[in-house]
């Protein structure tokens, strides 16, 4: 379980990294985008905090070889580092994207099923927050096997819908966009290809290992994929972020404050800006 350990702190630190990055590069984002951001962070810190208090119990403070294994070390505060933190984070970064959906596309009946299989999400989260809760000791928490179940389909559907469609939505405006948009665009389009089928895999993983393997090697994915949530909302949001003189520094004729990407038609031409 030792390398379990090291990603969650290699996870960490690239969390840390990303929100210095947003901090100091963006201190004019609207509130809500900021609240967004510091909820996120918050929820990594409490999570990586108690994990490796749960790791510090079981293989510092008692003999590891005796509790390797040992549900009723391992899981003390697994519903919090797993479920709960997971779920909490899952959900703001899938309304986040659904809110995005909206004000680029306009387009209401995909903004409210993602908004649908989000909540859904949330609600299957929590329902497995409880019963990782009241599990009895000593014992895999198999009993949440259901409820994970449902957490993961309605993340993993939720968060390919959303890959998709913004997919496909933004390869067809980039048709319609000049050069220096269409290089924003694609590293757009990279990204949420890149999270969105990462995140989904991992939100398959982990209901399958929970009910089919134990041994708490769902602990991988699950103490995972919330960070996977906080690190791709602020990478979207640091996709703003040019280095001046850099090597990939795009010739903007706009200037893109906050993520309303929804605002390039009123600061380009209207022959090349993206058409809503």
């Amino acid at each position: 379980m030792f390398p379990v350990q090291d990603l969650i702190m290699a996870s960490r630190l690239a969390l840390v990294r990303l929100y210095y990055l947003y901090y100091i590069a963006f201190p004019n984002d609207k509130k809500i985008t900021k609240a967004i951001v510091g909820f996120v962070y918050s929820v990594g810190t409490i999570q990586t905090l108690v994990a490796l208090h749960d790791f510090y119990k079981s293989f510092c403070v008692m003999d590891s070889s005796a509790v390797l294994f040992d549900d009723a070390v391992f899981n003390s505060f697994m519903w919090l580092t797993i479920p709960l933190s997971s779920t909490l984070v899952a959900t703001v970064a899938q309304l986040f994207y659904a809110h995005r959906i909206y004000v680029l596309s306009r387009k209401k009946v995909v903004t409210a099923v993602v908004t649908i299989l989000a909540l859904a999400q949330l609600s299957f989260g929590l329902i497995s927050t409880a019963d990782f809760a009241h599990d009895i000791p000593g014992e895999s928490p198999i009993s949440g096997s259901m409820s994970a179940v449902g957490w993961g389909a309605a993340g993993m559907t939720c968060d390919l819908l959303i890959t998709v469609y913004m997919f496909r939505f933004l390869t067809i405006q980039m048709g319609r966009s000049s050069k220096t948009t269409q290089a924003l665009l694609t590293r757009i389009k990279r990204l949420l290809l890149e999270t969105g089928l990462l995140t989904a895999v991992l939100a398959t993983t982990y209901p399958l290992l929970l009910a089919l393997v134990g041994n708490n090697t769902y602990a991988i994915p699950g103490l995972t994929l919330g960070k996977i949530y906080s690190n791709s909302i602020l990478v979207l949001l640091n996709n703003r972020f040019t280095i001046v003189g850099g090597r990939n520094e795009p010739g903007f004729e706009f200037e893109a404050d906050s993520y309303h990407l929804s605002e390039l038609p009123r600061r380009e031409s209207t022959g090349h800006g993206i058409q809503e």
